[in-house]
This record gives structure tokens, C-alpha cells and sequence, in this order.
């Protein structure tokens, strides 16, 4: 779906990219999302995790202000900052993105920051507005040196004020408008250009290869494009649906969808774009229905709260997960920077549960401070940016899949988890990083 800001902005999707995992709910892509354009009653105000931002000797602060090389570079501190969709009509939203960064900010300044200088972080809530954003986004390249851990449904309307500064580097968590990626200077962890990786569908094909051909998709009606992404990739590896339907905003019956998937013999189900509340409906019926899957396949699964949705009503057997991340929400991983992730994410905000945004915005972090060790003691936004083009590959310490994200090439490998006794477990690879698929570039002919 796309709609066009009352700024001359073009939204695409309003879900994360990579498939649609961890969904946002439809509702940001129809009525809200026309409010969300016009609205300018947020000033993109920010919170500061350590301190306000600063300005190094190379420039000035404020909205709109001319930066230098070197703003946000002190002798002892380096000022970044960052955007989330925090307050406005879904209230909360990106709420993981900002507890992300700041876990990060906390573990490196643990660790003795870079190169001896503090990181400061500057948060700015962009409200699920344009306008907000385009505020905090100029506010932040007169006065940070970077922008790490973005995460924010309009990010298109930062286009303008990254072409005026082109040396300020703005590292997303996630890119939600693909066309953001067309510009030198914006970066991610996980690039996500228009397509899909088929390693979840094929490592399903490997093991039900006889249940591909029998397969049925909900999917969230009002962004159909991550959906139409992602069965393009399952077909070019011989999926066929037999049955497939659009979900309005806030559905939770789907007995007339269950009855029609005995009825049509389907034995794999394809949830890849809808949230972890749908897919514990969902399977809530399926069980009293007496519907018995080969495979349902939905990342957007792997949530904290799946099981508590779930309730003793509902069988998550069937359930497959393919993850472009390691299982963050295993207490036992022993990969390093999962625990350090977990450990910092709890020393910051405690209670806080870890999601997707969260990770992304950890590992955004994480890119930045490699870029930066390349850049050397003396950095400058332009010897950053150069050096962020030559990471091409990267997996935040086996936090992620491996990607490119110099080059802005998307990765393939996924974990692929599942459940066993009421919790999340991993059914493979044993271990590492599942890597058999492919990406599929998608057009609107595809």
C-alpha cells in the first residue's frame, strides 16, 4: 500500500521488512495512517539517556543548523541519537528500538565507550508523525554525530534533510521505507530491500515436501505488499496456495478460515504477515476445530507474551519461526553479545522484555561501533560513512544473520525455532545460522 503525506512523502509499507516478522498491527497502514501525515501537533521532542547531545568543534546546534565533520565529537564524549514511533495513535509502538540503543549505549560505556569517549544518547520520538519526524531528524544532524537505532514508520520524511547533510550518517535499526535505501548515507543491520529470503520456506519443503502444495495464507488486508513478497518467494520454490485471505484490523475469529482449510485439504498455513495475537487465535481454533497442521509458519511468533496469548486452549506444535536473529529470548545462549544484549537491556530498564525492535536497534549500535573503530581516534562523520561502506559483512557477533550492510544486500540465514513443551526451542540448524535459501527480489509483476 502506499499514501502520500501531506509533506510529498511516500509511505510503503508500514510493517518491518525481512517478511513481514514481528508485524505491525494494519491499523497503522489505513486511518491512521492519514492522521499520522497531516498531524504536526508533535514537535519530535527528545529524552536524553545519558545527556542532551552536544556539538564538537566542527559545527552548531539546532534544528536546521549548519554541522560540520565533527559535531557531536567532544574529547571525551561522542553524541549520538535516535528516532522511534514512541507516542501518537499506537502509543508505545517502537517503544523496544529506544530501550535498544540505550542497552547498547550502556554496555560500550561499560566497556569503556570508543576510544575512551562516553556515548550520549539523545532520544526523539517521532509520534507516528511526518512532521515529527522530519523535526527530530534535523534537530539530530545539526547537533549529533549520528543518528543509530531508527525506528520509525515514516522515515521516509528524513529524505530531504539527509540529501542537504550528506555527511551525517543515519544507521537504522530497521529501513521500513525501501526506498531510503537508495541513499549513500543510510544504513542497517538487516538491509531489506523489496523481496524475501526462501530459507524458512525451503527448510519446510526439506522436511513436508509433499505439503507445500497445500498451503493457505492470512495475511494483514490493509499492506498486502510483505505478504505478496513473501509468497513469491514460497512459490519459486514450488508453494501453491489453495486458499487465501486478508485479515481486517483486530480480527480474532477465524473458524469460517479453519473449516475452509479442512475443507481444501491445507496442511501448511502461511502467517508470516500478521502479529503474535492472531497466531494464538488462530491456533486457538484450529485446536478445537480438529485442524492438524504439518506447519504454520509465523515469525512474528517468537514474542514474549506468545504463550500467555496462547493459553492451555491452543496446540503451538506446528509452529516454525524463522528468525534473521539468534533466539534472544533463550536465558541459556552462550553467544556473547546475546548476553550482553540481555544483561544491559535489563540494567537499563528492568522489566523490560526484549523484542525485535530492540535487537535491531542493539545491532545498529553495534555496526556503529565497528564503522567507528575503522574510522580511528580522530573521527569524522565522512570518515565514518566511509567506513560503514566497506562493512560488508556483518552479524553483530553472531547476533544476526550475516549481511551486507555496505552494500545494502539483504541476508538469507535464518534460525529456525519452534516449540516443545510450551516453550521456544531451536529445530535448526544445531547450531549457527540456517543458510539454504535464497533471496527473491520482488516487483509489483512479479
Amino acid at each position: 500500500m502506499q499514501s502520500n503525506c501531506s509533506l510529498g512523502t511516500t509511505v510503503t509499507s508500514a510493517r518491518p521488512k525481512r517478511g513481514g516478522r514481528w508485524a505491525v498491527a494494519s491499523v497503522l497502514a489505513v486511518g491512521l495512517l492519514a492522521s499520522a501525515c497531516g498531524s504536526s501537533s508533535s514537535s519530535g521532542g527528545s529524552s536524553s539517556s545519558t545527556s542532551t547531545a552536544s556539538t564538537g568543534s566542527g559545527g552548531t546546534t539546532g534544528s536546521g543548523s549548519v554541522a560540520g565533520d565533527t559535531t557531536g565529537v567532544t574529547a571525551s564524549t561522542i553524541n549520538i541519537g535516535e528516532i522511534a514511533d514512541v507516542s501518537g495513535p499506537v502509543p508505545g509502538l517502537f517503544q523496544g528500538a529506544q530501550y535498544g540503543i540505550q542497552a547498547w549505549a550502556a554496555y560500550a560505556n561499560a566497556n569503556g565507550g570508543i576510544d575512551g569517549r562516553k556515548i550520549n544518547v539523545t532520544l526523539k520520538d517521532s509520534a507516528l508523525s511526518c512532521p515529527a519526524y522530519t523535526t527530530a531528524l534535523a534537530s539530530l544532524a545539526g547537533s549529533s554525530f549520528a543518528s543509530v537505532g531508527t525506528y520509525a514508520i515514516f522515515d521516509s520524511c528524513g529524505k530531504a534533510t539527509l540529501t542537504k547533510t550528506p555527511n551525517f550518517a543515519d544507521i537504522q535499526g530497521a529501513v521500513l521505507t525501501p526506498s531510503m535505501n537508495t541513499l549513500s548515507n543510510v544504513f542497517t543491520p538487516l538491509p531489506s530491500p523489496l523481496g524475501f529470503a526462501s530459507t524458512g520456506y525451503q527448510y519446510i519443503k526439506d522436511v513436508y515436501p509433499s505439503a507445500i502444495t497445500h498451503t493457505a495464507a492470512l495475511y494483514g488486508a490493509a499492506v498486502t505488499t510483505d505478504y505478496d513478497e513473501q509468497s513469491n518467494a514460497a512459490k519459486s520454490i514450488g508453494y501453491k496456495y489453495v486458499y487465501s485471505r486478508g485479515l481486517g484490523i483486530t480480527e480474532t475469529n477465524f473458524t469460517s478460515d479453519v473449516l475452509r482449510m479442512k475443507a481444501d485439504g491445507v496442511q501448511i498455513v502461511d502467517m508470516q504477515d500478521t502479529d503474535a495475537i492472531e497466531v494464538a487465535d488462530f491456533l486457538q481454533e484450529a485446536k478445537q476445530q480438529n485442524l492438524h497442521l504439518d506447519a504454520l509458519i509465523s515469525a512474528a511468533a517468537y514474542d514474549p507474551n506468545f504463550f500467555k496469548d496462547l493459553g492451555s486452549s491452543g496446540d503451538a506444535s506446528s509452529l516454525v519461526m524463522p528468525l534473521p536473529v539468534a533466539l534472544y529470548l533463550d536465558p541459556t545462549s552462550t553467544i556473547p553479545n546475546v548476553q550482553a544484549f540481555n544483561k544491559y537491556l535489563t540494567a537499563t530498564h528492568p522489566g523490560a522484555k526484549a523484542n525485535l525492535y530492540a535487537v535491531e536497534a542493539f545491532a545498529a549500535g553495534l555496526l556503529f561501533q565497528q564503522a567507528m573503530a575503522a574510522a580511528g581516534p580522530n573521527p569524522s562523520r565522512s570518515a565514518l560513512l566511509a567506513q560503514l561502506s566497506k562493512i560488508t559483512s556483518f552479524d553483530a557477533g553472531g547476533m544476526i544473520g550475516p549481511t551486507n550492510p555496505g552494500g545494502k544486500v539483504p541476508g538469507v540465514c535464518d534460525v529456525i525455532a519452534g516449540v516443545k513443551n510450551g516453550a521456544f526451542v531451536r529445530e535448526a540448524p544445531a547450531s549457527g545460522f540456517e543458510c539454504k535459501g535464497t533471496f527473491v527480489p520482488y516487483t509489483a509483476s512479479s
